[in-house]
């Protein structure tokens, strides 16, 4: 009895402590730098819940907006969603290897691949529906295995109810429905189309995101719109060499045999089972390979399909050889050092500046326009220096004309964090804070944020610069920004908000 105690502990220990050491690593650095700026801005969704968003589905937000009425609009109240999603990502890998017959060294590994990670490290990090996402990816796969096992109509429903609310996190969880129909199609399971389960699971799904969709079509159809312009003007090209290689090193070069030993794994003679889950991945990578403009970020959530049978696969040639073990642990004691320094924000600024600099392969770029060495991270600073600019030009104008002034700005992000730091009527035509209109502002005066085009300050009778914003730390295009008087515009309200729009 001692014995058999004793062993379920062991089985159990890699389970509770991985998980664990995930949340722990965010918590440890969740206040060393500021705000990111999209966290603003899902604040400012937070603040106007909806059923949608120019750029994003509303679960995120929901979310959210539950953390902040528990907690406050802090730091570490604003990313523990993400930072409790670190440890229920790495978990769901685990269950699923698991589930697959891994033990030891398996879980293990299932646990160490995704919790050093670069790509899910940066990820984890700040607020985003990137890393609720991956948890959802992760939970859909071990929800796949247990159907694989043995089909009910329970499973399926809670599978449909799954994919129902990845829809409302984000549309990408459609690549994942493509990538599992496939899978099932061409594999033994594909019997399983001819009963009720698949086509409950789809009721359900379809039931949960209508909604969302509802929303889409009373509003013409803004996600798609803000797509296609990104696709035109914001994305670069990223050929598919380049794209698979920024893969291995963003993921983590020492997961690289464990995620091609887990693809493999269900095209084994003994594993056809299995086939599913390397067919949805293969299938996924092959959509993002079509777009030659994918994100390297976009594969993120699919790893958890491959990483399970991965580890099993990898625990299966290192079973009693013990130089094996070894060469596994001992490639991730090497890489991970780095992954872990640049994926956290431990360092100082300058310090990881430097680290960057210095760093063989630099982060892919992705959009256009100038780049911050420090590129994700710049995102954090900036904004209180933004703010004590904007009130310093608001605090030259009379007592009158500081009441009727508006705040109109160039991004959300420039919008969204004047709103944290208490300015009132700030307007701005990027996503949805176009959508939400001018407020009250009647065109009389407004301070303007950032570089504007002859074409809108010729709408103004005077458009004279009172600022700059001094945040050396920020991204180039907050860094020494313009901060500018407007009065008098010319035409009407209306007109003017018409030609800001910007969904991008």
């Amino acid at each position: 009895m001692e014995l058999w105690a004793k062993e379920r502990r062991r089985e159990w220990l890699p389970l509770v402590l991985l998980p664990l050491a995930a949340i722990l690593l965010h918590l440890l650095c969740v206040n060393n730098y500021g705000y990111f700026r999209d966290e603003f801005y899902y604040l400012a969704c937070a603040r106007r819940l909806d059923w949608g968003y120019v750029d994003h589905p509303p679960l995120s937000i929901a979310l959210l907006r539950l953390f902040t009425m528990a907690f406050g609009e802090s730091l570490v109240a604003v990313r523990l969603p993400v930072v409790l999603g670190s440890g229920l990502a790495v978990l769901g890998v685990m269950l699923t290897a698991k589930r697959l017959g891994a033990h030891g060294n398996g879980l293990w590994l299932a646990g160490l691949c995704p919790l050093l990670s670069g790509m899910y490290l940066v990820i984890f990090s700040f607020t985003t529906m990137n890393a609720l996402d991956i948890v959802m990816w992760a939970w859909a796969a071990y929800l796949l295995i247990l159907i694989l096992e043995k089909e009910t109509l329970v499973k399926w429903s809670l599978l449909g109810v799954l994919l129902g609310l990845m829809f409302l996190n984000k549309a990408s969880m459609l690549w994942l429905v493509a990538g599992l129909s496939v899978g099932l199609l061409v594999s033994e399971h594909r019997r399983m189309f001819k009963g009720p389960g698949p086509w409950i699971a789809l009721a359900l799904c379809c039931a949960l995101a209508a909604p969302n969709v509802v929303w889409q079509f009373q509003h013409g159809w803004p996600t798609v719109e803000f797509a296609e312009n990104a696709q035109r003007e914001k994305l670069l090209p990223n050929p598919l060499w380049a794209f698979l290689a920024q893969q291995v090193i963003v993921m983590n070069i020492a997961t690289l045999p464990v995620i091609v030993a887990g693809v493999a794994y269900g095209f084994r003679q003994d594993q056809r089972k299995w086939m599913p889950l390397s067919v949805a991945f293969l299938v996924v990578l092959a959509i993002l390979a079509a777009n030659s403009k994918s994100r390297v970020h976009y594969l993120a959530p699919a790893y958890p399909l491959v990483l399970a049978t991965g580890a099993v696969a990898v625990q299966k040639w290192i079973e009693g050889r013990k130089w094996k073990p070894a060469l596994a642990y001992g490639a991730l004691a090497a890489s991970s050092p780095l992954y872990l320094t640049l994926g956290l924000p431990w360092l100082a600024p300058k310090d990881m500046t430097w680290l960057i600099e210095q760093s063989p392969v630099q982060p892919p770029v992705e959009d256009k326009g100038p780049k911050s060495v420090m590129q994700g991270w710049a995102d954090m600073f900036g904004w209180p220096e933004l703010a004590k600019a904007v009130r310093a030009a608001k605090e030259g104008l009379s007592p009158d004309d500081r009441a009727r002034c508006a705040v109109v700005t160039s991004n959300y992000g420039e919008a969204a964090s004047l709103e944290h730091f208490g300015l009132k009527r700030v307007l701005s035509g990027h996503n949805n804070y176009w959508l939400w209109g001018p407020q009250d502002w009647d065109g009389r005066v407004a301070v303007f944020v950032n570089k504007w085009p002859t074409e809108i300050q010729d709408m103004f009778e005077s458009f004279e610069q009172v600022g700059t914003v001094d945040a050396p730390l920020a991204v180039p295009e907050q860094n020494g920004s313009p901060v500018w008087i407007a009065r008098g515009l010319k035409v009407p309200v209306p007109v003017f908000w018409s030609k800001i729009k910007k969904y991008l």
